[in-house]
């Protein structure tokens, strides 16, 4: 077998949920904020970090990312992360598992409420990415 290079699932992950969060027509999904650390002085943000564990089987590797949402409004944060974990569950065209790297994400655990110091209001989830690497040549 050739080897496999998979590309940062994180970044891909960020990219994709700003994607089909801009598509989105809720209020509290707009100007939205989406990264991999919570941005000074955003009123909403959604943050995707790296989580351990994970495998490679054949060409496909499974990883973890937690999820945050940040808000200054409680039922806000309840109903933001319900829609990113809504989006990324999506599948097929359109979807966040379409093949490009990823094909699947799993909720594999929450969402549920986080405290959070600085005055926002937060909800966190796990999320379990597959994803596609590509074959190098030899």
């Amino acid at each position: 077998m050739q080897p496999i290079l998979y590309s940062d699932y994180l970044a891909a992950a960020i990219s994709r949920l700003s994607a089909l969060l801009e598509s989105r027509p809720e209020s509290y999904a707009a100007g939205l904020t989406v990264s991999n650390q919570v941005p000074s002085g955003a009123e909403r943000a959604v943050v995707l970090t790296r989580s351990p564990g994970g495998g490679t089987t054949n060409t496909v590797r499974r990883s973890f990312a937690t999820v945050d949402v940040y808000t200054r409004d409680e039922a806000e944060a309840v109903d933001l992360i319900n829609l990113v974990l809504a989006l990324c569950a999506s599948r097929g065209p359109g979807g966040m598992a379409d093949g490009r790297p990823f094909t699947a994400a799993i909720v594999n655990g929450g969402p549920n409420d986080d405290f959070a110091a600085t005055g926002y209001f937060r909800q966190t989830a796990e999320l379990e990415l597959h994803h596609r690497g590509s074959q190098l040549a030899v």
